[in-house]
C-alpha cells in the first residue's frame, strides 16, 4: 500500500509545473502580491526546482522550492509541489501541513484535493479524507473518480452501506458493468451480508444474459458457500448452453476435487487445456498449477504428452509451453528430446536463465564438464550478468584442472556483487569460497584464507566453507585453535557427514588429541558412502589408529587407502616401515 501512494504522490508531482503556471497565468497570485523583480526570482527558482526534481536531485531540488517559499509562502501551487515533495522523502507531518495549506487556499483545486486525500489515507487518516472527499464531490458532482474514492474511503472505515451507495451512483452514470458489481459483491461478503452479495451477481447474470462467466461465477459462489450441489447445477446448465466456455471447466474441476474425484478433477483441465476459447496465460497458470499431477499420472502418460504437443504446436513461441514439455520429457528420462526442447526454448528467448541452468543441470549431472563450460560460455553472451552461470562454469573448469581460468571465472562473478549488479549472499560467500580452494590449489595461502575468511563473513554459517578452511588450516599447521572451532561447527550442523567428521578427527590428531580423533574418525568411517573416493579418510584413519598404539589395524586402513586409489610414496613408505611413526598425511584435497 505505502509504495502505490507514493507512486501516486510522485507521479501527481508530473502536473504541478503546469498547474502552477496556470494559476499565476490567469492572474490567480495568491497572497499580498509581488514585485516584478520578486514575481522573476520566484519563477527562476521554481523551474530550477522542476529540474533538478526531475533529475532525481531531491536536496537541491528541495532547497531551490524553499527559495520560491521564501519568496511567496502563499502560493497554492508551491504548497503542494513542495508538500509532495515532503511525502517523497518521508516527511509526514510537513507534507500534510503544506497539502493542507494548498486546499485552504484553493479549496476547489481537483488536484491539491486529491494529493491531500492520497496522503491522508496513507496515513489511516480516513474521516478528515472522507470530509475532503464529500466536499469535493459537492464541487464536482459528474466526476466518476470522487464517488470511486468516496467507495474505497467508506470501505476503509467499514461504512458498507455508504461505500455501496458511492458505487450506485457511479452505476446510475456509467450504467451496470462488471468492475462495479464485483466492489459491491466483495463489499457485502466481508461484511458478512451474502444475500445481498449474491445478489449483486444475480444482477449481472440477469443483465448479461449471454455472458456466461458471470453465470460461472454464480456456481462459484454456490461453491463457496458450501452449497456444492446447487454450484454443480449452475455448471452444468452453462456446459448446455455453451459447451466450449472455456471457464467452467477450470470451476468444474475445483467442485470434483472438492467431491474427491480426482480423475474427474484432471479431466476438467485436460478439457481447460484443450478448450481454444481460453487465453494463453490462463492455460499457462493452470499448467503451473496442475503440472505435478499431470506428470504424476502414469495411467495417462500418453495423453499428457498429446496435450503437450498440442500446446506447443497452438502456442509455438510461447516460452512455458516449452518449458513444462522440457520438464515432462526430463520426467520420462528423454534425456535428448528436453535438450532438444529447451534449445528450441533458448531459440525463442536467450536471455531465459531458467532454462540455461535446466540443460546445464544434466551436462552436470552426467559429469560432462566440457559442455558444461560450453553451454555457460554461451549463456553469458546473453546474460553476463547472471551470477549462477559462472558458477557452472567455475566449477566444470575445476573439475578439468583449470585452475587459472576458473579463478577468472569466480572473479568476474565477485566483481558483479562488489558493483551492485548481482545481490545474493549466500552465492557471493560460495564464490568467495571457490576462490579460497582455487588459490590454495595454486599455492597462494594468504589469498586463500583471506578468501575463505570472506567468504565467511557473507555467509557465517557456510559449513562446506568451514570444513575446507579448517582443512587447509590444518594441513599448513596453521592457527589449529580456528581450525577446530570451525570444523567443530560443521559436525554440529551435519553430524552424519563423513568428510566433516574427518577433518574434525584429523585437527584433533595434529592437536594430539588422539582418543578424540579415534572416536571422530570411526564416525566418518561409519557414515562414509561406499560409492565415493575414501582414500583420505582411510589414511587419516590408519594415522589416527597407529597413534593409538594400534598398529595392525593402522596398516589395515593403509592398505585399504591403497586399494582406494591413493599411491602416492609416503602411503607406501607408511605401510613398507610400520614401525615409523605416520606425522603427517598425504595433502590430499577435499572439495
Amino acid at each position: 500500500m505505502k509504495k502505490y501512494v507514493l507512486f501516486m504522490l510522485l507521479a501527481a508531482v508530473v502536473s504541478s509545473c503546469s498547474s502552477l503556471k496556470r494559476a499565476r497565468g490567469a492572474g490567480e497570485m495568491t497572497g499580498t502580491g509581488l514585485t516584478e523583480s520578486e514575481e522573476k526570482q520566484f519563477f527562476y527558482y521554481y523551474y530550477e526546482a522542476v529540474r533538478l526534481r526531475d533529475q532525481g536531485l531531491y536536496d537541491q531540488a528541495m532547497d531551490a522550492f524553499l527559495l520560491c517559499y521564501a519568496i511567496d509562502s502563499l502560493d497554492a501551487g508551491l504548497n503542494s509541489d513542495l508538500g509532495l515533495l515532503y511525502a517523497s522523502i518521508g516527511m509526514a507531518d510537513r507534507s500534510e501541513a503544506l497539502l493542507a495549506k494548498a486546499v485552504e487556499l484553493q479549496p476547489k483545486n481537483w488536484w491539491y484535493n486529491l494529493r491531500l486525500i492520497n496522503l491522508l489515507a496513507e496515513r489511516k487518516k480516513f474521516d478528515r479524507a472522507v470530509q475532503l472527499a464529500v466536499a469535493l464531490q459537492k464541487n464536482y458532482p459528474h466526476k466518476e473518480d470522487v464517488y470511486y474514492m468516496l467507495a474505497s474511503l467508506y470501505a476503509q472505515l467499514g461504512e458498507t452501506s455508504k461505500a455501496v451507495d458511492a458505487y450506485n451512483v457511479m452505476e446510475r452514470m456509467v450504467g451496470i458493468n462488471e468492475t462495479l458489481s464485483l466492489e459491491k459483491f466483495r463489499l457485502y461478503a466481508r461484511a458478512k451480508q451474502n444475500k445481498k452479495a449474491v445478489a449483486e451477481i444475480d444482477r449481472l447474470v440477469e443483465a448479461f444474459p449471454s455472458e456466461t462467466r458471470y453465470k460461472v461465477l454464480r456456481g462459484d459462489i454456490y461453491m463457496q458457500q458450501q452449497q456444492p450441489d446447487m454450484a454443480l447445477a449452475v455448471y452444468e446448465s452453462v456446459l448446455a448452453e455453451d459447451p466450449r466456455n472455456p471457464y467452467v471447466y477450470i470451476s468444474l474441476s475445483e467442485y470434483y476435487n472438492a467431491q474427491s474425484q480426482p480423475d474427474k478433477a484432471m479431466e476438467m483441465i485436460v478439457n481447460a487445456l484443450r478448450n481454444e476459447q481460453l487465453d494463453v496465460d490462463t492455460k499457462m497458470g493452470i499448467l503451473g498449477k496442475y503440472i505435478e499431477n499431470l506428470l504424476a499420472d502414469k495411467k495417462k502418460i500418453d495423453e499428457t504428452e498429446e496435450l503437450f504437443k498440442m500446446l506447443v504446436e497452438y502456442y509455438p513461441l510461447e516460452e512455458q509451453v516449452h518449458a513444462y514439455y522440457a520438464t515432462f520429457l526430463q520426467y520420462q528420462g528423454r534425456k535428448e528430446e528436453m535438450l532438444d526442447e529447451l534449445e528450441t526454448l533458448l531459440y525463442i528467448n536467450p536471455a531465459n536463465e531458467g532454462a540455461w541452468v535446466q540443460r546445464l543441470q544434466v551436462y552436470m549431472t552426467d559429469k560432462d564438464w566440457n559442455r558444461v563450460v560450453e553451454t555457460a560460455t554461451k549463456a553469458l553472451e546473453s546474460l553476463p550478468e547472471a551470477p549462477s552461470l559462472y558458477f557452472y562454469k567455475s566449477v566444470a573448469l575445476v573439475q578439468l584442472k583449470e585452475y587459472e581460468k576458473a579463478l577468472d571465472t569466480a572473479t568476474e562473478a565477485i566483481a558483479l556483487f562488489e558493483s551492485g549488479k548481482a545481490d545474493n549472499k549466500a552465492l557471493q560467500s560460495d564464490f568467495y569460497s571457490q576462490v579460497g580452494d582455487l588459490y590454495f590449489n595454486l599455492n597462494d595461502k594468504a589469498k586463500a584464507f583471506e578468501a575463505y575468511e570472506n567468504a565467511l563473513k557473507f555467509n557465517p554459517g557456510n559449513v562446506y566453507t568451514m570444513n575446507n578452511y579448517a582443512y587447509y588450516l590444518s594441513l599448513e599447521g596453521e592457527n589449529l585453535r580456528r581450525a577446530e572451532r570451525l570444523s567443530a561447527q560443521t559436525v554440529e550442523a551435519e553430524p552424519k557427514n563423513s568428510t566433516f567428521l574427518d577433518t574434525y578427527a584429523w585437527i584433533l590428531y595434529k592437536q594430539k588429541s588422539y582418543s578424540l580423533a579415534k572416536f571422530y574418525i570411526e564416525r566418518a568411517i561409519d557414515n562414509m558412502n561406499k560409492e565415493e573416493d575414501n582414500s583420505v579418510l582411510f589414511d587419516h584413519c590408519g594415522d589416527i589408529l597407529w597413534a593409538n598404539g594400534e598398529k595392525e589395524k593402522a596398516v589395515e586402513m593403509w592398505r585399504k587407502a591403497q586399494e582406494a586409489g591413493m599411491d602416492t610414496e609416503v602411503l607406501r613408505k607408511k605401510i613398507a616401515e610400520a614401525g615409523t611413526q605416520a606425522d603427517s598425511s598425504p595433502a590430499a584435497e577435499k572439495e
